[in-house]
């Protein structure tokens, strides 16, 4: 395997365990996104609407997503060159139709798929903790995060499944480091959805008014 893919709701620790995996060994690469539109600007590269469609019209954009009124998406190039300077890019992927167009449009690439969680209640208490002055966007999201993963065909779709609420960023980074020598078995969905806690009476509840109206 020769690149990472971390799949997760907000505050599942996408840019912690990435950060712990880059320090741990340079070798990983976080790929910057690239962002249309405002906010932080902590791992994107930010592009014009211009500069978006003429990286469309080329062939470039290999997935795109509309969240929080901007616009992120992949270029290719981004995954490609890290791997011919023989470095292992590591990128996050918010839904299920995005990853599995991700992988689809990079086939040649041997992808270690990982999918990190948080409870809700966590999610909750995190932003809170950081600062965030749209945690009810971040629990909508997590609300959506868990009806994709409920809702869509998840079989053979993840590597390794890691809960940060019970394991620190180092050893995450440790756990995806020897799952992209080891290549474990794929996670079926019985044991995914056990690991995660999710049960699909109990979390529909849960679902956001945003959610049940898309």
């Amino acid at each position: 395997m020769s690149a990472v893919v971390l799949y997760g709701p907000p505050t599942a620790g996408k840019d912690t365990v990435t950060a712990a995996l880059c320090s741990a060994d340079p070798r990983f690469k976080l790929v910057s996104k690239l962002k249309h539109g405002t906010g932080r600007s902590d791992g994107y590269r930010f592009v014009t609407a211009d500069e978006l469609e003429d990286l469309r019209r080329r062939g470039r954009i290999v997935v795109e997503t509309p969240r929080y009124g901007n616009v992120y998406a992949v270029d290719h190039l981004s995954l490609t060159q890290p791997q011919e300077q023989g470095l292992v890019p590591v990128t996050h992927i918010g839904n299920v139709t995005d990853m599995r167009t991700l992988l689809d449009r990079t086939r040649a690439t041997p992808w270690l798929r990982v999918l990190l969680w948080v409870p809700r209640n966590v999610c909750k208490e995190r932003s809170g903790e950081r600062g965030d002055t749209d945690t009810p966007k971040r629990l909508a999201a997590w609300d959506e995060t868990a009806q994709d993963v409920l809702g869509s065909d998840v079989r053979d779709l993840f590597d390794l499944v890691v809960r940060t609420d019970r394991t620190d960023p180092a050893t995450a980074a440790e756990q995806i480091a020897h799952a992209l020598v080891e290549a474990p078995d794929v996670v079926s969905r019985e044991d995914l959805l056990a690991a995660l806690g999710l049960d699909p009476g109990r979390h529909g509840s849960h679902q956001s008014a945003s959610a049940r109206r898309g």
